[in-house]
């Protein structure tokens, strides 16, 4: 059996937390591990992450697969993490519009929603850690409100990642085979 890197067996805290949004009546879902023995935190050593569109903190960051989660993966290598749900996922508070037919309203939590969300955790572990940075980690859709936060607010991000991010394309995809693309280098090169 492998230890999958892991340094020696390390007791995990978890912590499943609510906090209050910028809205009233909307409280946002943030799961938080890290190794039990830390009391110790650091902008180079907390990362706060934020899904996809898709799926919630737990079922995206959370899910045994082989016996362990990716937070566990990052608080066994001595991480604060935490995974926060915008508001209408997993564990956050849903609009009392998600009550309705789907047709009778407009999307619910777009990207400037999960910004403002996503914004009001990270100020939250900034003030509970007393820090001044933490390093950001958005996962497809998450990438794209983890970008546009850090964008606005690169003063608090101390290291931003992205994982499977999306893109905007004005037209088709292009697909130029790579001995093409090498000729084309080559003739660039040549001028």
């Amino acid at each position: 059996m492998t230890n999958h890197g892991f340094p020696g067996e390390i007791d995990i805290l978890t912590e499943d937390l609510l906090i209050p949004s910028d809205t009233p009546g909307i409280e946002l879902y943030i799961r938080n591990k890290r190794p039990a023995s830390m009391n110790t935190f650091s902008n180079e050593k907390t990362i706060v992450m934020v899904h996809g569109a898709t799926y919630p903190v737990e079922s995206l960051y959370d899910v045994k697969l082989d016996g362990f989660t990716f937070l566990d993966y990052l608080a066994r290598h001595g991480y604060d993490v935490y995974a926060v749900d915008v508001r209408g996922y997993g564990g956050s508070t849903r609009p009392s519009e998600m009550q309705q037919p789907a047709d009778l309203n407009p999307p619910l939590v777009r990207t400037e929603t999960g910004v403002r969300d996503f914004g009001t955790a990270v100020d939250f572990v900034l003030k509970r850690r007393n820090l001044s940075k933490v390093n950001i980690l958005g996962m497809s859709w998450g990438g794209t409100v983890a970008g546009a936060y850090t964008s606005r607010n690169n003063d608090k991000v101390n290291k931003l990642s992205l994982i499977a991010p999306q893109w905007l394309s004005s037209g088709p995809f292009l697909s130029i085979p790579a001995a093409r693309l090498t000729r084309i280098a080559l003739s660039l090169s040549a001028a």
